[in-house]
């Protein structure tokens, strides 16, 4: 009788273990997505400034740099 008893334990402990794991490796998966999401929103944040910063580069002129020569300011 107590060895049935024992048995019986031992699977459910066993059955709430493995739920417990696959509640855990679920959880896992999900941190994992969105560190990957959020290495991907960086990514784009961070190119669309170098883009930005690009056409400000792009755009000047040398009389806007002009203005700035003998200044004073050393190099």
């Amino acid at each position: 009788m107590i060895r049935a008893l024992l048995s019986r334990f031992w699977g459910y402990l066993v059955a709430a273990g493995a739920f417990l794991a696959a509640i855990w490796a679920y959880g896992r998966s999900q941190k994992e997505e969105g560190r990957k999401e959020t290495y991907i929103e960086a990514k784009e944040r961070d190119h669309a400034k170098a883009d930005a910063i690009r056409d400000r580069v792009e755009r000047a002129d040398d009389d806007q740099l002009r203005e700035f020569d003998d200044a004073g300011y050393r190099d």
